[in-house]
């Protein structure tokens, strides 16, 4: 297809340098609470903020993507989030502390960011054959490793020369970068033309039945919201509750520790990328969540940060064994035009979840020991992998 090198190497590092921001900002958000607070559970509730809207515009996100013009939507999702977030350092800068405001603008953010992944997701098969779709998206898929690597370790040294609020700067200035970025896209007529009909509640929930109706993709959903409900949590809030307060560690070691996760998850996508063609993307799919899962569960043995961040490498290389499965199973079994209903369920059943988990993981941290929750979510997602295996449609599906 005409420009497709071209567009893929737009989207890719628009997609480095829009991530890393997240990752940055992530790491920012979190200890900027936990430091203000001290508290696990205001920490827990914060993230699930950033997570919630997921849940609740979700549906609608994917409805627009499959409806209006898929690239223009990336775009103002950018823009939003980048106008947002420059609101954080300038509370901070006048000293203004208030975390409920800032939970606040981390759920309008994270509005906007909901239509970001629909968009993106139902965009590349317009623009990629289907015999490509794997290859495309374990390429597309390093952006993200490559991202959470440079961004954490970004973090990390930019927090020895400044403080905590710069980092939401740098944030807001990756957004702006990546819309420069997608302005050169260039995409097929269709995908220009944007329709004025209202969106009906009939086709936000078309997604929930199309998949319900394909079963195969229907035990997929369901096995990605019970896996990331045991896995989220831990990762965005137990790793942070791990390395400041069980393991004494400091902001730029937990920088580094999410750039170790980010790492694994390069390895990951470099050996799906090499053994795409040898092994059915079901089987690949629930090979990664059980290795998702069992390698949190080690986590419990661990007794300082260095063995966090090897074991984390470790458990890095699963998740695109999850993710590139997942994204080609949809693009390929499921017609264009539910595309962008689909990957909203995705982004539901990954990020709306974290917001559940995220909260249950802040709570339950102030009476269990945070190592016990890693073993006994490791076991819970791990066993994700091994129920999907058991079904020979999920298992087999090419």
């Amino acid at each position: 297809m005409q420009y497709q090198k071209r567009n893929i190497s737009l989207l890719w590092l628009a997609q480095i340098i829009s991530t890393a921001g997240d990752a940055i900002y992530q790491i920012a958000l979190l200890w900027l609470v936990l430091d203000i607070t001290g508290s696990s559970t205001t920490t827990g509730l914060v993230a699930m903020a950033s997570f919630l809207p997921a849940m609740l515009f979700g549906l609608y996100a994917g409805v627009a993507a499959d409806r209006y013009n898929r690239k223009l939507i990336m775009i103002l999702s950018n823009l939003c989030q980048a106008l947002i977030v420059l609101i954080i350092p300038i509370l901070l800068h006048f000293d203004y502390k208030n975390i409920l405001l800032i939970g606040i603008l981390a759920f309008v953010r994270a509005v906007f960011s909901t239509f970001f992944p629909p968009a993106l997701n139902a965009l590349v098969p317009m623009i990629v054959t289907k015999d490509r779709l794997v290859k495309v998206n374990s390429i597309l898929a390093t952006s993200a490793q490559l991202a959470y690597l440079i961004g954490p370790l970004g973090a990390g040294l930019i927090l020895s020369i400044v403080a905590i609020p710069y980092l939401f700067v740098f944030d807001s200035l990756s957004f702006i970068l990546a819309i420069l970025l997608l302005l050169f896209v260039l995409l097929p007529k269709q995908e220009r033309k944007i329709e004025k009909r209202q969106i009906s509640v009939k086709e936000i929930f078309s997604g929930i039945k199309f998949a319900k109706d394909n079963k195969p993709l229907g035990l997929m959903f369901i096995l990605t919201i019970i896996n990331n409900f045991f896995i989220m949590g831990p990762a965005f809030v137990g790793m942070l509750i791990l390395v400041k307060e069980s393991l004494g560690g400091t902001a730029s070691d937990y920088a580094f520790v999410e750039s170790g996760l980010a790492l694994g998850m390069l390895l990951g996508s470099v050996f799906v990328y090499r053994i795409s063609d040898r092994i059915n993307i079901g089987k690949l799919l629930l090979l990664g969540m059980f290795l998702d899962g069992i390698t949190y569960s080690v986590v419990y043995f661990v007794n300082s940060v260095s063995l966090v961040l090897f074991f984390i490498v470790i458990h890095g290389i699963g998740i695109p064994m999850i993710t590139i499965a997942r994204t080609a199973i949809i693009q390929k079994h499921a017609p264009n035009k539910f595309h962008g209903r689909l990957f909203s369920l995705v982004h539901l059943s990954v990020i709306g979840v974290t917001a559940l988990s995220s909260a249950v993981v802040g709570i339950v941290a102030n009476h269990v020991d945070i190592k016990i929750i890693f073993l006994i979510i490791g076991i819970g997602a791990a066993l994700c992998g091994v129920m999907g295996y058991m079904n020979k449609r999920l298992r087999e599906i090419i």
